[in-house]
Parts: C-alpha cells; sequence; structure tokens
C-alpha cells in the first residue's frame, strides 16, 4: 500500500515526527525501517531523521505483510457491506465464528476473507479484525487490509468517532420510565467459568446505552448503543437489569422462540483518517430476527 501527505504547518518536523502525527505507531515505524519500507520526499528517498518543511511531499511504502498460516483460505459466502483500498466490512450470519480457535477446524469468517483477498489480489492477505462479533450474533463486523489502517480505526475506539448500533430482542416487559436508558455497571470474568463475563465490582467499566423500538406482550425490541466493548456486553448488561435476550441461554435467556441469542449489529460508523470522511454501515435486521417479531404481532 501507497500513502501521501503534504505537510501543511510551517515549523520544521522530522520525518518520523511526521509519521507518528498520522498514526504510525513505533511497532509500525520499526517495520518501516527494518521490513523494507520506503519512505519518499519530494520523490526522492529519505530515512526518519530528515528535516520537512511546509509543502513537502510524502509518500510512504509499507512494507508487506505475511498472512498467518494459523488461518487458512477457504472459498465461502461473503456478504459484503463496504470496500476500499483499507476496510472491508462484511455483514456476518449467526452461526458462524469471526475467527478460528484451538481445537476446532470447522471455517469461520476469517477464513472466507482470506480467501476472498488472495482472489481479489489485494496487497497481501494478512487477517486484522477490528470488531469481532460472538459465533451467535449477526452483523456488521469490520476488518482492515493493513496493520496501519487497523491501527488508525483501533485507536478511534476511545473517542466519539465510532458508533457501535444493535438491535436486540429482550425477555420482559419495561416501564413507561424505562423505554429510554442506560446501563452502567463494570463487567468481569465469571469466576465459575472463565469463557463467560458477569457484573462485578472489580469488573471493567462498561457503559451501555438503549432505546426501546417496540414492546411486546412478553419480550422488547430494543435499540443499543454500545459505548465501551466488554466481552459479552451487551448480554451481561441485559442479564443483570433483569431483560436478558432471548436465546441467550448462557446469561438465561429462554430459548423457546429463538435458538440463538436474538442479537445484531446493524451499524457500525467511524471516521475514515485515510479518506478524511465519516463511514456509516449497515446491516439489515436477518430473516430469524424479522419472523420472531413479525410472528408475535
Amino acid at each position: 500500500m501507497i500513502y501521501h501527505w503534504q505537510k501543511q504547518d510551517k515549523h520544521p518536523q522530522k520525518l518520523v515526527n511526521f509519521l507518528s502525527q498520522q498514526g504510525f505507531s513505533k511497532t509500525q515505524l520499526k517495520q518501516l525501517k527494518f521490513h523494507q519500507g520506503q519512505l519518499y520526499v519530494n520523490h526522492h528517498r529519505r530515512y526518519f531523521g530528515y528535516q520537512l518543511h511546509y509543502g513537502d511531499e510524502v509518500v510512504v511504502l509499507l512494507p508487506q505483510e505475511e498472512g498467518s498460516d494459523k488461518i487458512a483460505a477457504i472459498a465461502g459466502p461473503l456478504a459484503i457491506l463496504y470496500e476500499d483500498d483499507n476496510y472491508l466490512l462484511v455483514n456476518k450470519p449467526a452461526g458462524l465464528a469471526s475467527l478460528p480457535v484451538m481445537n476446532i477446524t470447522s471455517a469461520t469468517l476469517a477464513n472466507y476473507v482470506k480467501y476472498y483477498l488472495q482472489i481479489s489480489k489485494a496487497s497481501n492477505d494478512a487477517i486484522h479484525l477490528v470488531s469481532r462479533l460472538d459465533r451467535d450474533t449477526s452483523g456488521v463486523i469490520t476488518f482492515a487490509k493493513n496493520a496501519y489502517a487497523h491501527s488508525l480505526l483501533a485507536a478511534e475506539f476511545r473517542t466519539p468517532d465510532v458508533v457501535k448500533e444493535y438491535d436486540a430482542i429482550v425477555q420482559g416487559n419495561f416501564t413507561s420510565r424505562e423505554l429510554t436508558g442506560q446501563i452502567c455497571a463494570p463487567i468481569g470474568v465469571n469466576a465459575h467459568n472463565h469463557n463467560l463475563r458477569c457484573v462485578s465490582p472489580i469488573g471493567k467499566y462498561a457503559l451501555t446505552k438503549y432505546q426501546v423500538i417496540q414492546q411486546y406482550a412478553d419480550f422488547a425490541w430494543v435499540r443499543v448503543n454500545l459505548i465501551t466493548g466488554r466481552t459479552h456486553q451487551i448480554r451481561v448488561h441485559f442479564a443483570h437489569i433483569g431483560h436478558p435476550l432471548l436465546g441467550d441461554q448462557a446469561y438465561g435467556g429462554s430459548m423457546q422462540l429463538i435458538q440463538r441469542q436474538a442479537l445484531h449489529c446493524r451499524q457500525f460508523s467511524f471516521f475514515n483518517r485515510i479518506s478524511n470522511q465519516q463511514l456509516s454501515v449497515k446491516a439489515d435486521l436477518p430473516n430469524d430476527l424479522q419472523k420472531l417479531l413479525q410472528n408475535r404481532k
């Protein structure tokens, strides 16, 4: 990949400091220096100590990345919602894991993405998963196409520029005072099962905002804005307030109406620093959740 900038301020500056301002981490700077990355200023090869001046044109050629042998390229269905030279956003179906895990050989979304990157002749086939979804959660999931694009977006997760919005179907009834609210409760590892999480006084800060879209007789359709991104956060928080997700047996949800947690990432928005524009991608509610809502009207 090739990136280019023009120095806009009039203060002289070392090239390495300029690149740090553009979002290159210390690790990526080392990759540029020691793994055949190339730096040019005004069409001349330069090095980190070079002094930049106003109007200088800077070009960076990223070193080639090698994909992990632990993720095989496997052909499979891929519902692409958005793609450019740096990012690939996909609509993940429920029942498909995001990444391979130890001792499980079934294909995952990452396997399909690696195959797609290879046949589309992308600059590399390395997998950079920016936002993971649980196996049984559907919706928007984001891959970066190189380590630089990954680090830029990962840094945004601590800012309001990233919006993660979900649709959840939860048990029970909300009162008129509860139709809009927030759940602020720390989340930690469940001492009895390390694969699960729980609200814990020694857990990490977690904040979830929600709005009830429609109340049904025995459950509610809720729009959720994930402010922090703790593991199983939505599932844990709604179970904590007495409204576990339908189908989420691990956290007390009923399995009578649906056999997977009724959770869907409907929208992912972020500021693309590379193209300098706000990007918002949506995924329609999947058929199983649509049928669940329609059948209960």
